[in-house]
């Protein structure tokens, strides 16, 4: 992928969800604390207008975005 791609806010979550598990699996899953993360952080269209499990996931997501993009 070229650097200067550029992908939807909901692709980047996504990306990073999936960097997260890949993580979380190849630690054997041993690591709680990114189980339960990963757990709130699902992503899916049938999830309501934040599509996240935990509504508070996307809201952090907006803002790390917010910060970066500054």
């Amino acid at each position: 992928m070229d650097e200067g791609s550029q992908i939807t806010l909901g692709d980047a979550y996504r990306a990073m969800f999936q960097f997260l598990e890949e993580y979380w699996r190849r630690g054997l899953k041993t690591d709680d604390q990114i189980a339960s993360l990963l757990g709130s952080m699902q992503y899916g269209e049938e999830l309501g207008p934040t599509k996240t499990m935990d509504p508070a996931q996307w809201a952090d997501w907006i803002e790390a975005v917010k910060e970066i993009r500054q």
